[in-house]
């Protein structure tokens, strides 16, 4: 009997490691198309698959067996990511949701067929069409490049009540002073390696002048206004220093990929009917994969969050 535990245990490391080595293996191929279904839905359905293959005929007529392993599969080559530094927490925690999602599918489908499984005659069959599952992935891959892409912008706007003379507003987002650390209050995001912003220079106020945001860990955005209406409204467009990007995983992942890009930033000054003063600032960006319903997900989460925190220090500064 401890033998037979111990074989199914050795055959349930080899499918973990082969799902790990599958795994590394899509992930280098698809370094740079990683926002794509082939692999933020295909590739792991192949990992939820490999580790069944190596599983016993009892362990698959476990309910929960079927949902461990493909879990442990995903926390498996996650794991290797991170130790690895191909990816960071904020990668993962992204990667995380589809591969979750996806896996425990694929458990339920197997839950589904498996008197099919079971039975001996269509074994080598279904073990054909596992082996299938594995590579579709690497088969869809040309097809879904062969295919344009959907590129769409996209706007997400926050806004804060300041009780400030519009003047003293405008000259806190024109250009921003450093950001003390007690003026900032970090959020989950922040935690997770999304940097937060330092302070933001401009070389003229006006048309044409430039405006350089500095952010932790070096990241530079390049900003040329395209819109200056005294204490009303600042327009201008966003450019990202890609070589600044080099020192954070997540952010080179990002703002050196294809699939997405910052397009321009709004700030506007409306008064209120009690003398106060709404500030919104609104961002736009772009995206441009097969999975941008995803991206607009996150996307708009972190733009959001960033918004609202350094809203709430410029109300802060303009309040004193």
């Amino acid at each position: 009997m401890k033998q037979f535990y111990r074989q199914k245990t050795i055959m349930l490391a080899i499918g973990i490691i082969l799902g790990i080595v599958y795994g590394l293996t899509a992930r280098f191929i698809f370094e740079s198309s990683i926002a794509t279904v082939s692999f933020l839905v295909l590739i792991p359905v192949g990992l939820g698959v490999i580790p069944m293959l190596f599983s016993y005929q009892d362990q698959l007529n476990s309910y929960k067996w079927l949902l461990f392993i493909p879990w442990l599969s995903i926390l498996a080559i996650l794991g290797v990511l991170l130790l690895l530094r191909v990816e960071d927490i904020m990668c993962a925690v992204i990667l995380a949701i589809p591969f979750f999602c996806v896996v425990t599918f694929v458990a339920f489908l197997f839950i589904f067929i498996n008197a099919t499984i079971a039975n001996r005659k269509n074994k080598r069959n279904n073990r054909n069409k596992a082996l299938g599952l594995i590579l579709l992935p690497f088969l869809f891959y040309p097809l879904e490049q062969s295919i344009e892409s959907p590129s769409n912008n996209y706007i997400i706007e926050s806004e804060v009540i300041i009780n400030a003379p519009a003047n003293k507003i405008w000259n806190n987002i024109v250009a921003v002073d450093t950001i003390q650390d007690y003026e900032y209050n970090p959020g989950v995001l922040n935690r997770l390696g999304i940097p937060r912003p330092i302070n933001a220079r401009v070389t003229k106020y006006g048309l044409g002048g430039i405006r350089t945001g500095h952010f932790e860990d070096g990241l530079l955005f390049t900003e040329t206004i395209t819109k200056y209406d005294l204490n009303k409204e600042i327009a201008f467009s966003i450019n990202v220093n890609t070589a600044s990007c080099e020192n954070k995983i997540f952010q080179k992942h990002v703002l050196q990929g294809d699939y997405f890009r910052f397009e321009n930033a709004v700030y506007r000054l409306t008064p209120m009917p009690d003398g106060k003063i709404k500030l919104s600032l609104a961002s736009e960006y772009n995206l441009t994969s097969n999975v941008n319903f995803y991206g607009k997900f996150w996307a708009d989460i972190m733009i959001e969050d960033f918004q609202d925190r350094l809203l709430q220090v410029i109300a802060n500064r303009c309040e004193e």
